[in-house]
Order: C-alpha cells, then structure tokens, then sequence
C-alpha cells in the first residue's frame, strides 16, 4: 500500500503539523480553547483530546494490545499543556515506529478490534495512513473554530511542510515564484468574510 519512505514521511509531517497548531493554541486569548462550540467534541480541546485518544487508539493496535479506552471521545488532559506532552509523546512514538519499518513490514496485516467490539483486519501501512488522514481531518476542525474567535490559524498543509523541511522541494521549479499575497493574510480578519468580522 505504502513504502517505508513514504511512511517516515507521514508520521513525520504529522508531528509537524501538531506542533505547528499547539505552538497557535498557545497563543490564544484565555478560554478560547475551552469556550463551548458547536460540534461532536464542544471545544478545541475536546477535539484535540478525541485525535489524541484515536492516536493512542491506533497506537495500541499496532502494538497488538489493548489499549481500556471504551470511547473515544474521552476528555483525558482537560489542560493544554498536558495534553501537548502527551501528544507529542503519541507522535514521537509514531515516528519512531515509521522509521522501523520495512515495505513489507507495512504490507503485514494485523488483527484488531473496533471500541465497538468488531473485529477488522488492516496492514500497518493502512492504519498509519489513518492515523495521519484522522488527524489532518480533525486539525481542519480546530481551524474552523478560529474563524470564531476570529483569529488567524495556523497553515499545517503537507506543502508547506515539505518546503520547510525537504531541501529538494524547489529543486524542480529553477525560477522562484514571488510570493504575492502574504501580507494581505497577515492576520484573521483580512480572510474573514464581512459577516465574520
């Protein structure tokens, strides 16, 4: 499904992109993190929590063990900080657990079982390629809810991170392409719609 390259590539824009929106989070007026919004989790922490909680999920399945959680919409660090160490613990173990791998490691299938109580049967290649398309997913969540407060988020696309960490990104590309627009998005509101500001 996926080669080990590839792999060590995900697990690692993945902690990139964790990192890049807790150093956002932290700047944030007090109590928007907390503050009641619409949706599944009620909050940026509850999402953050349920991503975490999915990692750990995943984590344990990959391992072939168990993992007690019984849902996975579980508050387990109400606080920012904690939660930050604990998600950077999650995804330093992701990374480390890529760069063992073999294409043949990662084409291996392996036995679970959903919170649900249903079995299913994926390769390890599939379940990181979950892990890393369920946290991008939900980080699309946590945006949205800057859009509120109105803040400007933080820009976590796999691009940006291959520009800032692949030095043969622009290898391609021999002339540099101007960037145009960047002052103009210097801040939440100039990219809000009129009804949002």
């Amino acid at each position: 499904m996926i080669n080990a390259r590839t792999a060590r590539m995900l697990a690692d824009y993945k902690q990139w992109a964790n990192q890049r929106l807790f150093d956002n989070l932290a700047q944030l007026p007090p109590g928007e993190i907390d503050k009641e919004r619409a949706g599944i989790f009620k909050s940026m922490i509850g999402t953050l929590n349920h991503m975490y909680v999915v990692d750990c999920l995943w984590q344990a399945h990959l391992e072939g063990r168990g993992h007690g959680f019984k849902t996975s919409h579980d508050l387990v660090h109400p606080a920012l900080p904690d939660l930050r160490l604990a998600q950077q613990n999650v995804d330093h173990w992701y990374c480390d657990w890529s760069a063992r791998q073999t294409d043949a490691s990662l084409d291996k299938p392996l036995r679970f079982t959903f919170i649900s109580g249903e079995s299913g049967t994926m390769n390890a290649g599939a379940m990181l390629m979950h892990v890393v398309n369920h946290a991008s997913y939900h980080r699309g969540w946590v945006i949205q809810m800057y859009f509120e407060i109105p803040a400007m988020p933080p820009m976590t696309d796999l691009p940006i991170y291959l520009r800032e960490t692949d030095p043969n990104f622009n290898s391609l590309n021999a002339s540099a392409v101007e960037q145009t627009c960047a002052p103009q998005y210097a801040s939440a509101t100039n990219v809000l719609p009129d009804r949002y500001r």
